[in-house]
């Protein structure tokens, strides 16, 4: 069902033509939320801002004597003092840089005109994630699992394994399939697709190539429907999935009743999507690149 608060509350025309919000995150996380057709939806701070590529490259561009210096440091407890250093530069830049841009303001203000809860988190010194929801059971389910995020994190630094890459070490949480299934069900992802993500992340499957390769099989066996790619970093378990397919068709009603411009947009984005997921191997590769000689940042 449709909110009709909507009308009274917000304007929906002065929301969709804002050039500060990109117009995926306007209706996979925004609009996705408040039409209830997904409880929390997540935003990574800065490269789901406009010109957020651009931002990157200007932090980058900020702490790069940083790194230079701690790669250039052999000794180790001289080290730990450099990389703590190189947080602390990362964090000013990036408080500077993006918590003051105005992509990031319009995000908090238009969160607040539709009335949710939010989550800011900080993935990485430099990289962000916001979560935006209605329930405040979702508000406890979120905390829940940043605390054990947080606690998977501590132990893999505590006790590091020479055999984990430095995706494994940076993000630990992403190789354990109990913290997977919660995360994924409560984004609102369909169980199978979870349950598929989260075996193949634990057994070592990369799972955008996975994703990627099967998607152009199904391509070779005729049309393949974009709508199972309801969402953006999503991968169903299967390109005909029945349960990514019924939410992708659902979303598009959804959004389409609140206004038609709406439905048109929804369409465009899945095909994005769908393209998305036939280059995953190539970003996939671009992304795992930065871990090579990361200092733990």
């Amino acid at each position: 069902m449709v909110c009709c608060c909507f009308v009274v509350v917000f304007d929906l025309d002065g929301f969709l033509g804002s050039e500060l919000i990109l117009p995926r995150v306007k209706v996979e996380n925004f609009l996705s939320v408040h039409l209830k057709l997904r409880r929390v939806s997540q935003v990574t701070f800065p490269a789901e801002f406009p010109g957020g590529a651009e931002m990157g490259a200007l932090i980058d561009e900020r702490v790069k004597p940083g790194l230079a210096k701690v790669q250039s440091i052999n000794d180790p407890r001289s080290k730990m003092a450099a990389i703590e250093a190189l947080k602390q530069l990362m964090d000013h830049a990036f408080t500077e840089l993006v918590e003051g841009s105005e992509a990031y303001i319009a995000h908090y203000d238009w969160a607040k005109r539709f009335g949710f809860q939010t989550n800011q988190v900080q993935i990485r010194p430099t990289v962000h994630e916001l979560y935006m929801f209605y329930e405040n059971s979702a508000k406890r389910e979120l905390g829940g699992l940043m605390k054990d995020r947080s606690k998977l994190r501590r132990k893999v630094r505590r006790k590091p394994d020479p055999s984990r890459g430095g995706i494994q070490f940076a993000y630990p949480e992403e190789f354990d399939a109990r913290w997977l299934r919660r995360m994924g069900r409560l984004l609102g992802y369909p169980g199978c697709c979870v349950d598929r993500y989260a075996k193949d992340r634990v057994e070592g499957v990369n799972v955008e190539v996975r994703a990627s390769e099967q998607l152009m099989e199904a391509e070779k066996q005729g049309e393949v429907d974009p709508y199972a790619y309801f969402t953006g970093f999503f991968f169903p378990c299967l390109p005909a999935c029945e349960a990514a397919l019924e939410a992708g068709h659902r979303w598009s009603v959804g959004l389409g009743e609140l206004d038609p411009r709406l439905g048109d947009l929804y369409g465009e984005l899945v095909k994005v999507n769908h393209d998305q997921v036939l280059l995953q191997p190539e970003i996939i590769s671009r992304y795992l690149g930065q871990f090579k000689g990361d200092p733990g940042g």
